[in-house]
């Protein structure tokens, strides 16, 4: 029999760990000794939360490809690198200037920590009743309006769909995984597009409420903002680090020097 005893992490356990991020958040604005962002320590700091702040990504690469046998354990793990990630890179630019473009990529970093502390910790519950769609206690119920011929149609429009892009699976449980992202991208887009529809018109989003539905929207968003940030500034302090010291020193470790 398949093991059942799947990892958790509790609400307790996540609303610690972000109070840990913003308490070390805090003390970087205090601490006058801070390293500044280009010392050893500090670039080491940097370097080793720029790492660990992969883990996010990775879980999403894992868990959508279908390759993660654990996915709870990703997921744990995902919080866990995350949070002292983001300790390590506070480390990183305590002694900064934080009213720079650098900056912006930290406000993503802190939102995304602490918006995802509260989906987890205090908006769970809710997740879990938006997938029971059926359910009296959720207090979902089909609009008055529905047109159920056309929901009909597109149902059977994503069944045709799906057969050419995962024959063996099933329409109701199906969403496009990173294997058909790969191989089919337009017939996927396609999928997500309908099933997008469908929702919309039996009104699960509406019966979630705003802060569900478009929650996880933002939150993606928002780490893709992240990633772009976070790749663009390793990639100019390397690369650009004439640029980056704006005529100054360069007081750090780079490979060249352009745009001195």
């Amino acid at each position: 029999m398949e093991n059942t005893n799947r990892p958790d992490i509790s609400a307790r356990s996540i609303v610690i760990l972000a109070a840990l991020v913003t308490v070390v958040a805090a003390l970087t604005l205090l601490w006058s000794g801070a390293p500044t962002p280009g010392s050893p320590l500090a670039q080491l700091c940097g370097a080793l939360g720029a790492l660990l702040l992969l883990a996010p990504l990775a879980f999403v690469i894992m868990k959508r490809s279908g390759f993660a046998n654990n996915p709870p354990a990703w997921f744990i793990g995902h919080i866990l690198a995350t949070s002292l990630g983001s300790c390590l890179i506070f480390i990183h630019v305590a002694a900064g200037n934080w009213l720079t473009p650098p900056g912006l990529i930290l406000l993503l970093m802190a939102f995304l920590v602490l918006q995802g502390s509260l989906l987890r910790a205090f908006f769970s519950r809710g997740f879990s009743l938006l997938f029971a769609r059926s359910s009296v206690a959720s207090g979902f119920s089909a609009p008055v309006n529905l047109d159920k011929t056309a929901l009909q149609n597109i149902i059977d429009t994503k069944i045709r769909l799906l057969e050419s892009i995962d024959p063996a699976a099933d329409e109701a449980l199906f969403s496009p995984a990173l294997k058909h992202w790969l191989r089919k991208p337009w017939k996927s887009t396609r999928y997500l597009v309908l099933a997008e529809r469908e929702a919309r018109m039996v009104g699960t989003r509406a019966s979630a409420g705003i802060g569900l539905s478009w929650s996880r929207r933002i939150h993606m968003l928002a780490a893709l903002g992240f990633y772009l940030g976070l790749i663009s500034h390793i990639v100019v302090v390397l690369f650009f680090a004439g640029y980056a010291a704006e005529g100054g020193p360069i007081d750090w470790w780079y490979i060249t020097d352009w745009g001195g």
